[in-house]
């Protein structure tokens, strides 16, 4: 599955937190999910994106990296945030 960040209309950061303006909603980001969504700027595989996240943000003290990354996705694009396409 590859994985594209979905353009917003605005973008606001401000005290450690960040909206992203849709074309009818605001979403707020976490930094995990942010760093996500920016990652994917340009299209990324899934596997792609775990490599990227767990060099930022270290590998979880339990679980696969990549289970949570697929999680994360899988909430970014329900967002509207992300698109994805290819199968998983």
């Amino acid at each position: 599955m590859t994985v594209h960040a979905v353009p917003v209309v605005d973008r606001l950061e401000r005290d450690g937190r960040t909206l992203l303006l849709l074309e009818r909603r605001v979403v707020e980001l976490s930094p995990l999910g942010l760093a996500a969504y920016d990652a994917v700027s340009e299209p990324l595989t899934v596997p792609e994106l775990t490599e990227v996240l767990v060099g930022l943000f270290g590998s979880p003290p339990e679980g696969d990296a990549s289970e949570g990354v697929q999680r994360l996705v899988d909430e970014l694009v329900s967002l509207g945030l992300l698109t994805a396409e290819g199968l998983g």
